[in-house]
């Protein structure tokens, strides 16, 4: 009977330490997506903030929501005059509509050949929406935010040569 009731004993505790450490492992998976609860819609803000300044024809401020690579592959200087040129001059417009898609959490995302993944970014499509001199365009472009230091800043995609858009979607 003795024995019984030490195995019986023995069992509660093993359980209850099994209880706990589930617990304790639930909660340390749980707590880190309780802080980036508001990280997609922290990266769809930019995105939306970026492409408000660029209708407004505000290229300057738009620039400096680039990330550190994006600066690098455009000057200040450079952007302002490509953007204003081939938008409002070449296509006639003095704006433009746009959509953005939902913000996709992604992982080791490669957006320009020969730099290092990032290891987490949001993918957010957006279509912008011209009426210009040549009729109605519509431009698809892909941006990526990722935080650079304790600000998230947006970089577009560059496929490779050959390679296609890389997607969670299925081809319908």
């Amino acid at each position: 009977m003795l024995r019984r009731r030490n195995r019986n004993a023995l069992f509660k505790k093993i359980g209850f330490i099994a209880l706990v450490l589930l617990l304790l492992w639930l909660i340390g998976r749980t707590i880190p997506y309780l802080f980036r609860a508001d990280a997609p819609d922290d990266a769809a803000s930019v995105v939306e903030e970026f492409y408000k300044f660029e209708q407004a024809g505000d290229f300057g401020s738009s620039w400096e929501l680039f990330h550190p690579l994006m600066k690098e592959r455009f000057s200040k200087s450079a952007y302002l005059q490509s953007r204003a040129h081939i938008f409002m001059q070449h296509f006639g417009v003095e704006t433009f509509e746009f959509e953005m898609e939902k913000a996709e959490r992604e992982f080791d995302v490669t957006v320009m050949d020969g730099v290092k993944p990032f290891p987490e970014a949001y993918k957010i499509g957006i279509t912008m929406k011209y009426r210009s001199t040549f009729g109605q365009l519509d431009i698809v472009q892909t941006c990526y935010v990722v935080q650079n230091g304790q600000e998230w800043t947006l970089l577009w995609y560059y496929p490779g040569k050959g390679e296609e858009q890389h997607s969670s979607e299925s081809n319908e």
